[in-house]
């Protein structure tokens, strides 16, 4: 799930400590390195699901070659993610993981772990994000109550959904946590992992010069 890149409409937290301009760079280099670390995964459909629907020149621009572009439909976070399983699932797919693109460093084994998880007896699995929301959820089935009276955006997310999901009677699984950058702090994380694992990105290069920047600034 991604969202296009327009400034003053993505990453809107993290533009009030950097600016709307690098914010915009930033979320956009974010999408490319998602595709990039997904695309080393053998096995799999990539599937760009954007918002706004109306700029699908923009969507096609962003997803790699051979990446399959839906829109994003719905009011919330949650209609937004059961309208794309419950689509996916229709046209025959049966195991589908969605991730955003607020993780860009996430490991790819987490995902695969996830689809190796669906092979088997469970149904439902979830990636907790150290905010308190998701970020990955995955099904081998379509359970549209798990999206129903969540309270979005807030740190019950998570908390919530495993409910639903215990209620529903699903065999779930938990991917270890990981999380989503959304302020000056979940950057700086963020920074210093990728120069640890891949300096090279065009994320971790962009945030070299960010933070020079502060720093000549301050």
């Amino acid at each position: 799930m991604l969202k296009i890149p327009v400034v003053g409409q993505v990453k809107t937290r993290l533009a009030t400590q950097i600016g709307k301009e690098d914010a915009t760079k930033l979320y956009r280099c974010f999408i490319h390195d998602t595709f990039s670390r997904i695309s080393l995964l053998s096995n799999i459909d990539i599937i760009a699901a954007y918002t706004p629907q109306h700029l699908i020149s923009r969507a096609k621009r962003l997803a790699p070659s051979g990446a399959i572009i839906i829109p994003q439909k719905g009011r919330d976070l949650g209609e937004r993610l059961q309208n794309i399983f419950s689509h996916l699932f229709s046209i025959g797919y049966k195991k589908i993981a969605i991730i955003g693109a607020d993780s860009p460093d996430l490991p790819i084994e987490y995902i695969e772990k996830s689809f190796l998880l669906l092979e088997g007896k469970t149904e439902f699995v979830l990636g907790p994000a150290e905010d308190g929301g998701y970020y990955l959820i995955a099904m081998s089935r379509d359970h549209r109550e798990i999206f129903k009276d969540i309270p979005w955006s807030t740190d019950a997310v998570f908390k919530e959904t495993v409910e639903k999901a215990k209620k529903a009677g699903l065999k779930s699984a938990i991917l270890p946590k990981w999380y989503d950058v959304d302020e000056i702090n979940t950057l700086k994380k963020l920074r210093n992992n990728l120069m640890s694992i891949s300096p090279a990105t065009k994320t971790g290069k962009l945030l070299e010069k960010i933070f020079k920047d502060i720093h000549t600034n301050t």
